[in-house]
């Protein structure tokens, strides 16, 4: 029933913040190898603290953006404060989020709002699948838990993206290094053959490891790197030309059946930005509902971001 009544409370910002998420899943997935693997989580942390600043922010004033990204996703993971961060607890902040769409199935009213809270939880379920991923890659030691350390490559990734972070660099070297006839147009072909040539994930991974150092040496990623590539058939055991074809579609805009550069830079430049905005929402509102609970309701930017290709 107390979810039922805060439904009202937070369905705005929620469905405004449905609008912010739902353009991130443009984002052009190879450049997942550096770039999705961390924004699901920061999507589910960002939807929580807005559903949460509704209920609170009569009642508390918002601190002043300071601390670095990667500390406040610390502070607010880190649910029994023992200096580390389990995959339990990523996986509790998420659960909490996902109930908070239940009270809303078979009530009366407007179909639309139920659509809109149907589609954030599939969205959602998604990203319970990856934190995963996102934590083990995270995970530098391998001891199942993240640090404060290891999260504060969250901090570098968000430093990346801005001009002269290295960010821009490292996508135009993930697209020429796919593009085996530098025809400036990635194929189904050169997609498929770029998961199973070592020596492209060879490149790929020490151009990855170049600005995201997660690991000791760049071998390392490698697998990570490849399951990357291979996430664009939609992360489906068997790889061929038809999944790839179909994974490609919502990026290529003209339907040619080939992802150009001038595409990759489009979808890029919207997930960024969508990026930047979520990372000033955690900062800005993170510690303060870190000081009263974390991100247990039951408990008591992007300027100037643009890409060239």
């Amino acid at each position: 029933h107390h979810l039922h009544h805060c439904w009202h409370l937070i369905w705005h910002p929620l469905r405004l913040n449905y609008l912010v998420v739902s353009l991130t899943e443009n984002i052009m997935s190879i450049t997942r190898c550096a770039s999705s693997s961390i924004l699901p989580l920061l999507l589910a942390v960002a939807a929580i603290i807005i559903s949460s600043s509704s209920v609170h922010s009569q009642q508390f004033q918002q601190p002043p953006p300071s601390q670095p990204l990667g500390d406040v996703l610390f502070q607010l993971l880190d649910k029994d404060k023992n200096q580390k961060v389990t995959l339990d607890e990523v996986n509790s902040q998420l659960n909490m989020l996902e109930m908070m769409f239940n009270p809303v199935e078979g009530a009366g009213g407007d179909d639309s709002g139920n659509d809109e809270a149907n589609e954030y939880k599939q969205l959602l379920s998604g990203v319970k699948s990856a934190a995963p991923t996102l934590f083990n890659l995270l995970d530098v030691n391998s001891n199942q838990s993240l640090s404060k350390s290891e999260l504060a490559h969250v901090t570098k990734f968000e430093k990346a993206l801005k001009k002269g972070g290295g960010m821009r660099e490292l996508l135009r070297d993930v697209f020429s290094i796919l593009d085996e006839n530098a025809d400036e147009l990635l194929s189904v072909e050169e997609i498929m053959d770029g998961s199973a040539n070592d020596q492209v994930i060879t490149e790929l991974s020490t151009r990855v490891h170049e600005l995201f150092p997660l690991r000791s040496d760049a071998d390392e990623l490698k697998d990570f790197v490849t399951s990357s590539i291979e996430s664009i058939a939609g992360g489906g055991a068997v790889v061929d030309k038809e999944s790839v074809a179909k994974g490609m579609k919502w990026v290529d805009d003209d339907g040619d059946g080939h992802i150009s550069k001038k595409e990759v830079a489009k979808y890029y430049n919207l997930a960024g930005k969508k990026f930047m905005e979520i990372s000033k929402t955690i900062k800005q509102l993170g510690p303060m509902l870190a000081m009263f609970g974390g991100m247990d309701m039951n408990g008591g930017g992007g300027d100037g971001f643009k890409m060239d290709l």
